[in-house]
């Protein structure tokens, strides 16, 4: 599992197509938003746009692959933990509009 610390609208890419971000954090819980592109599973390549409200320790699938956990809850960031196969890159975007620019 990789733990990344992200706050409301700091987001994740998984691969090239899924992304993840807090849409709000309080003391206990978070929002999250998911979406993008399906990898595996009878849905592979079709597209996708999630929302989940988490409990420290609770997850999410995106897909067969991939797994999303709240791994705690600090002030105004959260650490998610990812699940997913060691072929996908994991990485940090700060907003949807950067992850746009560098596909382009």
């Amino acid at each position: 599992m990789f733990v990344f610390t992200r706050g409301v609208d700091e987001w994740l890419v998984i691969g090239d197509d899924i992304f993840v971000a807090p849409t709000d954090i309080d003391e206990k819980s978070v929002r999250l938003i998911a979406k993008g592109r399906m990898l595996g599973g009878p849905n592979d390549g079709g597209t996708f746009q999630t929302a989940h409200e988490l409990s420290k320790g609770q997850s999410f699938p995106i897909g067969p692959m991939i797994q999303v956990t709240l791994v705690e809850v600090r002030g105004d960031v959260v650490r998610l933990g990812i699940n997913a196969p060691p072929h996908l890159a994991l990485h940090r975007k700060e907003s949807p509009n950067s992850i746009k620019e560098d596909k382009e």
